[in-house]
């Protein structure tokens, strides 16, 4: 089951690499991922969709709250939510 995190975290250099060093030390996959800025300066909003259960997303959760950057982090898998999907516009022909 795919979950869904958001992390809310310091805009600072480095932060991504931590997120994605601590997804690679804990043995799972980031399916997607989107990082924006907020409203908030110095704040960016990670979206991170993970294929995992929910004892798995509560441990991942525990553990970005271990980064010092990591300001919140909310699961929004059951969350009513808009999702797209991003189609690369580049065509491809085969004879």
């Amino acid at each position: 089951m795919q979950q869904i995190l958001v992390a809310y975290v310091e805009d600072k250099p480095g932060v991504l690499n931590r997120v994605a060093s601590l997804f690679r030390r804990r043995g799972f996959n980031i399916e997607s991922l989107a990082v924006g800025h907020t409203d908030q300066p110095g704040v960016s909003r990670l979206t991170l969709v993970v294929d995992t259960d929910d004892s798995g997303a509560r441990r991942l959760e525990a553990n970005l709250y271990k980064l010092v950057n990591v300001l919140r982090v909310d699961n929004v898998t059951g969350a009513p939510s808009v999702v797209r999907d991003l189609v690369s516009s580049r065509a491809t022909v085969t004879a």
